[in-house]
């Protein structure tokens, strides 16, 4: 599913209503699946991924031990952990992600230039005369 998404926590800490107001919305394709350990590595059986939307095979971010916290009509809450890596140490946070469905762009096409009336064509040659 196409959504812009917010984290709501930064380090595990719930982030001020200004900064969240201040943050720009993630955009890209969310996804919820079973982690492939199925839990035996300890991040828990669900793990949800927000891919970027060019593609790219690196997850934008990455929620272990995933829950669907909410569903309302403005869109889902979304909680987990986020892990992050200094060097060969690991940290891990509780991180809440708010993510509503994003409209698809609509790709603005320009009229084909062969179909016109012979008035257009005639008011087009006169413009380009005066020029």
């Amino acid at each position: 599913m196409l959504v812009r998404a917010l984290r709501l926590r930064r380090q595990g800490i719930r982030l001020p209503i200004e900064e969240l107001r201040a943050e720009v919305p993630l955009a890209g394709h969310l996804l919820m699946r079973e982690s492939a350990y199925q839990g035996r590595d300890g991040r828990g059986k669900q793990v949800c991924l927000l891919m970027p939307p060019s593609g790219s095979a690196v997850p934008i971010v990455e929620l272990f031990s995933a829950r669907l916290l909410r569903i309302e009509s403005r869109g889902l809450l979304i909680g987990g952990h986020e892990e992050f890596w200094n060097r060969k140490q690991k940290t891990s946070h509780v991180q809440v992600l708010w993510a509503w469905p994003m409209p698809p762009e609509i790709k603005e096409e320009a009229p084909p230039s062969t179909v016109s009336s012979p008035e257009v064509r005639r008011l087009l040659e006169a413009l380009d005369a005066m020029a």
